[in-house]
């Protein structure tokens, strides 16, 4: 029992050295969530806001393809599809509240026939450029 202890402190502390050293030199997260499965947009908005809460790095969501519609404020789908008690909308917004960055490709906006004026508050419309080949930039995709 003891030895079981010991060996879970040693995992346990070796993961919050890795943590530290991984912020340490972490400029931002960009994620690109492309999937309207909802357990992939959870995953996506959890992990972001966890990264900004604890971390406190920049942390980017970049919607496109399957996903975009879920960005207008006016999708009924994106109001009622819940997960862990909230739904979709509800999850964009607690992220944004702690202050990550939601982006819109704008292209795929322009397909499934949105414009600026019918994205949540708070959220942009744009395209990546630099931002997913920056120095210091951690990468994840949903």
């Amino acid at each position: 029992m003891k030895k079981t202890r010991q060996m879970l402190m040693a995992v346990v502390l070796s993961f919050t050295f890795i943590a530290g050293a991984v912020s340490a030199e972490t400029k931002g997260v960009f994620i690109d969530l492309s999937s309207s499965d909802m357990f992939k947009i959870h995953r996506a908005f959890a992990v972001g806001t966890m990264l900004r809460t604890m971390e406190k790095v920049p942390v980017t969501v970049y919607l496109s393809l399957s996903v975009t519609p879920y960005a207008a404020k006016d999708y009924p789908v994106a109001k009622m599809l819940s997960l862990r008690g909230q739904t979709v909308h509800q999850h964009m917004e607690d992220f944004m509240k702690e202050g990550g960055e939601i982006m819109v490709c704008a292209m795929c906006m322009g397909g499934h026939g949105l414009t600026k004026d019918d994205l949540l508050p708070g959220m942009t419309a744009g395209m990546p450029g630099k931002l997913i080949v920056a120095e210091g930039i951690k990468l994840l995709s949903y």
